[in-house]
């Protein structure tokens, strides 16, 4: 089995080494802070994993503090293998975005997201998971289209068949023979390709309130459509089919308000933008993209929402990007 645990490393290393971490151990990945990045920076990022291959198949466990994983078109392209991952909850919660869809995976649930399209795990909690990383041919097209993004039952029917058997090959995983490690890639993957007939649950859209779905679809519209659509209150109540009112009160209980919501996501699309062109495309360009007046503009709310400038996320950028060796 291989292991790597941050801790190992001096606080100002753990990140970049997390980052190399879950890119090797998994496919390529971007791993950021839900917020600032300065805690990191000072105090270091606490995470282990440890994998072992299971025939073709490869296992994990990961744990580690909350976060969001982003794997966009960049990573995409950078992708060697086409495989699928099955992420089994162990502790905290994530919400799983891919394919237009967005569901909320806790302890007891497990999700799929396949790793030839873009798709964002964003965890809330301190966090750990089993999770198996299966060859993308070995799972059916209609799955791999209909089934990301949507949380499976872990506690009846085929869903508890296929997370015990998730759970307990990972606990068995060093106590078994190579043999018999294949044994359980070829059961895994054979499990998953009946999963195609399972019934899931949108845990966002059957398990939390309806004002809660409501705003999710809204800020699932908001990610997709904010360059282009317009964001005013009246504008997104008239397309909701709810009342301006209405609209605020669904953020009534939430840290932003609907403006602030709207801001935050031209602000994280923009930075996104802005890592992908690193540096070709002027801020001014960029400002006027994701609709910020002017630059002022843009740096006022890239500090507001990510404790960054513009500037500060290219540089950091660079920081990441010079991974120490790997120890041993």
């Amino acid at each position: 089995m291989n292991r790597w645990d941050t801790r190992e490393r001096p606080p100002r290393e753990q990140f970049a080494y997390w980052r190399e971490v879950v890119c090797a151990a998994f496919t390529p990945l971007r791993p950021a802070a839900r917020g600032t990045r300065d805690d990191w920076a000072r105090v270091g990022l606490e995470g282990r994993v440890e994998t072992r291959p299971f025939g073709e198949t490869t296992g994990a466990e990961i744990a580690t503090c909350a976060q969001v994983i982003h794997h966009g078109p960049e990573e995409v392209r950078r992708v060697d293998d086409e495989v699928v991952f099955l992420n089994l909850m162990l502790d905290g919660r994530c919400v799983v975005t891919q394919d237009g869809r967005r569901s909320m995976s806790g302890p007891g649930t497990f999700t799929i997201v396949d790793a030839t399209r873009s798709f964002t795990l964003d965890y809330l909690d301190p966090w750990r998971t089993v999770s198996f990383r299966v060859p993308a041919r070995n799972i059916p097209e209609s799955l791999r289209a209909d089934g990301t993004a949507r949380t499976f039952s872990a506690g009846t029917g085929l869903g508890a068949v296929v997370a015990d058997t998730l759970r307990s090959s990972w606990t068995q995983a060093s106590r078994m023979s190579d043999s018999e490690a294949d044994a359980v890639g070829t059961a895994v993957a054979s499990l998953s390709r009946a999963l195609s007939h399972s019934p899931r649950t949108d845990a966002l859209g059957e398990q939390e309130g309806g004002d809660e779905v409501l705003r999710r679809s809204i800020e699932h519209h908001l990610e997709r459509h904010v360059r282009f659509v317009d964001t005013s209150p009246a504008a997104m109540a008239r397309h909701f089919a709810i009342s301006v009112r209405k609209l605020h009160q669904l953020y009534e209980s939430t840290p932003l308000t609907y403006g602030q919501t709207v801001m935050r996501t031209r602000v994280l699309a923009c930075a996104d933008d802005l890592r992908a062109e690193r540096g070709r495309a002027t801020m001014t360009h960029l400002a006027a993209k994701w609709g910020f007046s002017d630059l002022s503009h843009l740096h006022r709310a890239f500090r507001l929402h990510l404790g960054q400038t513009p500037r500060e996320v290219l540089a950091q950028l660079d920081t990441d990007l010079t991974v120490p060796e790997r120890a041993g």
